[in-house]
């Protein structure tokens, strides 16, 4: 099961504004008519239960969505571009190049990943008393790329974890209607398998996930392919052979690695079941195994997920703890509304050689919308420039006649 890829995302360009003029018989100063552009096509990530795993983006290296439709004549609008809408499991954390979290996928939905970019205005938006014949569009916004990593955490109400052949999966077979593959030799599961349990007019998941060896916090074995998705259980159930050498010691050797890993992963709520209690020899492993965690406070119960003993009785009890588990978070997560504060831009000059440097979201986007090949578009943009205060900015760190001022990779002389 692929649960780790990484992909280059990139949202669409807004299409470019248009310059026209209406052209029709017995008007032959019709004016500007130019339409807008349609916005460019954003990338969005969705969360859906019918998705388990991320193969089916094994060979997409790139999601692209497409680029908006230039404006026309009669203030026609562009069209917008498509979105680009990138199925994922729920549970999977979208991570940007710079490590932060884009987004944590627990319930199902959608969320932007890449925004388009906006559309240019037409010409006919450019016209006022004093300009009646505009011969300016802007151009459209590029959309945003960026690298982004998914990582799969499998979402589970019950995590099973032991030692390889303890009989995880044996018991996940018994309990739901998951098949995961069962044999008599370790390492049987190499990947994780769900199972929905129904009881009591209700569900839950139970998770089987590869067993655990010393050293799996370091990644030994199946290490960090199998932790990484425990993670995100709200109960762990212990899975113990009783046919086992010692027991207890099986226990702590898992409780070690599970603490080793993750601390949190190892203060979780978790159970132990005691399992193979059919085989020869087994109740006099059950009474030490059970009197030992019964001093440390641990519930236990023993089964044989082979014939189904005590099987039931577990079920309802792991079940108990999920449903107070559930509560509990459903009280914790209830969290006051965030009120977004609005920050002043900054725009920053930086001289080198004689050469002034600008650098700010809205001077690089005016320069971007107008260009500077006509003398209309490079009037509007000083227009915009001193709305900004980056005229004044300049003055201030000593800009002079003559000097050439670099803005989103355009070159202007001063004055503007």
């Amino acid at each position: 099961m692929l649960d780790e890829i990484a992909l280059q995302v990139i949202a669409g360009k807004g299409g470019d504004g248009a310059v026209s003029f209406r052209r029709e018989r017995y008007i032959p100063k019709g004016g500007p008519d130019g339409g807008d552009g349609g916005r460019g096509g954003h990338v969005w990530a969705a969360a859906s239960r019918s998705v388990l795993v991320l193969d089916h983006l094994r060979r997409k290296m790139t999601i692209r969505a497409t680029d908006g439709v230039r404006g026309g004549g009669n203030k026609r609008h562009g069209k917008n571009g498509d979105d680009a809408v990138m199925q994922v499991p729920l549970g999977t954390i979208i991570w940007d190049q710079d490590g932060s979290v884009l987004a944590d996928m627990t319930s199902e939905g959608r969320v932007l990943i890449a925004k388009g970019g906006e559309g240019g205005r037409g010409n006919a938006r450019f016209a006022t008393s004093t300009r009646k014949a505009p011969r300016i569009a802007e151009r459209g916004l590029p959309g945003e790329e960026r690298r982004i990593r998914l990582e799969l955490r499998l979402l589970a109400d019950v995590g099973l974890v032991g030692l390889p052949n303890a009989g995880k999966s044996s018991l996940l077979q018994a309990i739901s209607q998951a098949r995961p593959k069962v044999g008599a030799y370790p390492f049987t599961t190499l990947e994780p398998s769900l199972g929905i349990v129904e009881i009591d007019y209700d569900t839950m998941v139970v998770a089987d996930i590869p067993g655990l060896i010393e050293g799996a916090h370091e990644g030994a074995g199946l290490g960090m392919q199998f932790l990484q998705h425990i993670q995100r259980t709200n109960v762990l159930l212990h899975v113990v052979d009783l046919s086992s050498e010692d027991p207890v010691r099986d226990i702590d050797d898992v409780r070690s690695e599970l603490a080793q890993f993750d601390r949190e992963l190892a203060e979780k709520r978790w159970l132990v079941a005691l399992n193979k209690v059919d085989l020869e020899g087994a109740v006099e492993a059950q009474i030490r195994v059970e009197q030992e965690l019964s001093r440390r406070n641990v519930d236990s119960h023993a089964i044989s997920a082979l014939t189904g003993e005590g099987v039931d009785q577990l079920v309802h009890a792991v079940f108990a703890v999920v449903k107070e588990e559930r509560e509990a978070a459903a009280v914790s997560t209830e969290e006051p509304p965030v009120i977004a504060v609005k920050t002043q831009e900054t725009i920053s000059i930086e001289e080198k050689n004689g050469r002034f440097y600008v650098k700010g979201r809205g001077p690089e986007e005016a320069v971007i919308r107008l260009g500077v090949e006509s003398e209309e578009a490079r009037a509007e943009l000083a227009r915009r420039l001193t709305r900004m205060g980056v005229k004044k900015a300049l003055k201030k760190a000593g800009v002079a006649e003559g000097d050439r001022v670099r803005i989103a990779g355009e070159d202007l002389q001063w004055p503007l």
